[in-house]
């Protein structure tokens, strides 16, 4: 069957390839065909991206909205935004499953999407088997196109290891007539997994180039490889697989092997630390490094933080914006881009409820608020300014809430509320989301488009995003969604080297500051100075989670994070909290409640850690195991 290929990293504008079929001429497609070429070969290259999944689309997985970072309204069924499956244990099951990555070929409920990923390995592998014999090819396209089909064997790999945990590993293409011991394969155990996903990575690295031209900024480069592979040794390292004798003493092979190490070994940090350090080097001695708007220079540091952070995602107001100094590996379809900016951003144009133009129901959860820092670069209840301060309370004179007042410059470039200013529309509004207020939820719950806390998302969108309510015309600003970007190495390597050490050492607190400093926070240390020095011990442990998770809400990583820090049951079951929706003046407004939901969080350790094994694929394959709690 013939699909259309979009390429899902680093294209500003959508290539429109197709699948290998459609590089050969019409009948049966043969090598000779497929590899007659240079120009056939490289469209054959650019299918093997084909199954990188979605993480940005909020209906297709679960990164964006399960993690606790963000989230869609209440009204919305499972089938449409199929987060919910996990958060509510709602028809997510081994026989049933919304993710179909594993086996596409499983049984799903309606509103699944589908990932052919075990036939893109296979793919990967049968280009190998066969580049050396196109006839007009050059070494560098060779060795170029041999590095983009090694990384994607192995981020492939790393693809399935984060979401079903052990994997059967694929080495090369397995034929047709292959006996029973090499097409039912067992899964290995986690460490080999690691082992083998990291070599295809280093293969990678010896065969990329470091950075691509401005025609090529679609194509995997050497640093995308470095940082892949610096978060597989980071989540290798982590308490959910390292050690974990908690969840999964009894997780083995049928021939009784573990498949998760039962003795925690701290080497593996001092292993992700080394890796996080030498790829931060390699990534930065090519140029990349934490993105920075010209345009801050001469600001104060609050304002050029903003400023910064705010624009590494949106751009500076071009309408148009590629951080290719930053960003190592991303997502650029426009339509995910433009179908979100159309769910964020509050709604405009009109000033009561309206299905149309912006639906502001894809928003930060209470969570994601409460987390960013002080002004002063500390938790709210720890800095001696704010935490002895009623932050539900209004100041007199004032107009919101003492929460949404001296935080830091990533709340106000990330975060619209109440009374607070929105850049949209080629202007800057005036947020009013009380009762039935221009931004406000109306009470009547079959009205699907508001917010359901009274909080917006102001990361993706810009002054570039507008709506024109008389043609009813959306025009979104076009950038690029970071999957990984560098201020993740730096933030990898400090907390590899506080978990390997126990404290941070000079170039840990150095990583960290590069963070800090391009979103116009204080030094760590400078920080917290203030209440007595740097914290130890598990309380440290605690404060790196946080500067990680500051750093990249709503960017899909949290779901991720604490599932590897095995803290997911915890921060997934607790009810997430609203202002008073029902409120109209700010007294009643400002009063903390718990926010609406119209089903149970039931997240179930340790079952909900992972996905399960598609019964389908249990029935091929003998040698399989199910994922513990299934």
């Amino acid at each position: 069957m013939r699909k259309i290929f979009y390429l899902i990293v680093f294209s500003m504008v959508l290539l429109t390839s197709c699948n290998y079929l459609d590089v050969v001429p019409e009948g049966q497609p043969s090598t000779s065909d497929i590899f007659k070429t240079a120009v056939q070969a490289q469209n054959y290259v650019y299918t093997l991206y084909d199954n990188i999944p979605d993480r940005y689309h909020c209906q297709y997985l679960p990164d964006l909205c399960a993690g606790g970072d963000m989230l869609t309204g209440w009204y919305g069924s499972v089938r449409y935004f199929t987060w919910k499956s996990l958060v509510y244990n709602n028809m997510e099951s081994a026989s049933s499953t919304y993710y179909r990555m594993w086996d596409p070929t499983c049984s799903a409920p309606t509103g699944y999407h589908s990932y052919d990923i075990y036939q893109s390995i296979r793919n990967c592998y049968y280009f190998l088997d066969n580049v050396t014999s196109v006839p007009d090819i050059t070494s560098d396209d060779m060795k170029h196109w041999k590095g983009e089909a090694y990384f994607l064997i192995a981020y492939y790999h790393q693809t399935l290891l984060e979401y079903y945990g052990p994997v059967v590993l694929m080495d090369k293409e397995v034929s047709l007539n292959a006996g029973a011991n090499e097409i039912y394969k067992a899964r290995a155990p986690y460490d080999s997994c690691v082992n083998f996903i990291a070599d295809k990575y280093r293969q990678a690295i010896e065969l990329l180039p470091a950075t691509r031209n401005p025609n090529e900024l679609n194509r995997i480069t050497a640093a995308t490889a470095y940082g892949q592979l610096a978060r597989l040794l980071l989540y290798a390292a982590s308490p959910l697989v390292n050690g974990n004798t908690e969840f999964y003493s009894s997780f083995k092979n049928k021939d009784g092997k573990n498949l998760i190490n039962q003795i925690y070994d701290a080497s593996k940090w001092k292993k992700a630390m080394d890796v996080a350090k030498e790829a931060i080097a390699f990534c930065e001695s090519n140029g990349y490094g934490v993105y920075t708007n010209p345009a801050g220079s001469n600001l104060s540091d609050f304002e050029r933080g903003k400023l910064n952070y705010h624009s590494a995602f949106v751009g500076a107001g071009t309408g148009s914006f590629w951080n290719s100094a930053e960003i190592l590996f991303g997502d650029a379809s426009q339509d995910d881009i433009s179908y979100n900016a159309k769910n964020i951003a509050p709604r405009i144009g009109y000033k009561t409820y309206n299905s149309a133009g912006y639906r502001g129901y894809l928003i930060p959860t209470w969570d994601c608020v409460t987390s960013y820092y002080s002004k002063n670069g500390l938790p709210m209840n720890v800095d001696p300014a704010t935490k002895d301060l009623d932050l539900y309370s209004v100041a007199t004179g004032d107009s919101t809430a003492l929460l949404n007042r001296n935080r830091e410059p990533r709340f106000y470039a990330s975060i619209g509320y109440d009374r607070g200013l929105y850049e949209i529309n080629g202007s800057t509004i005036s947020i009013h989301s009380r009762y039935k207020e221009p931004q406000g939820n109306d009470g009547i719950s079959s009205n699907e488009y508001q917010s359901n806390n009274g909080y917006f998302c102001q990361k993706y969108i810009s002054k570039m995003d507008t709506y024109t309510v008389t043609t009813k015309t959306l025009t979104n600003n076009k950038f690029v969604y970071p999957y990984l970007r560098m201020a993740e190495l730096y933030l990898d390597y400090a907390e590899a080297e506080f978990e390997y050490s126990g404290k941070l050492d000079d170039y840990a607190l150095q990583c960290l500051n590069i963070v800090r400093n391009r979103c116009g926070l204080p030094k760590f240390e400078d920080s917290w100075a203030l209440v007595g020095g740097i914290p130890t011990g598990d309380v440290l442990r605690q404060v790196l989670h946080q500067e990680r998770t500051n750093e990249f809400l709503m960017e899909g990583r949290r779901f991720h994070d604490i599932r590897r820090w095995k803290i997911a049951e915890t921060e997934t079951n607790r009810v997430p909290k609203s202002w008073t929706l029902t409120g109209s003046t700010a007294a009643a407004f400002y009063k903390v409640t718990d926010m609406y939901e119209n089903m149970t969080r039931t997240f179930s350790t340790p079952k909900s850690y992972w996905l399960a094994i598609p019964i389908s694929a249990m029935n091929d394959n003998y040698n399989l195991v199910q994922n513990p709690g299934y």
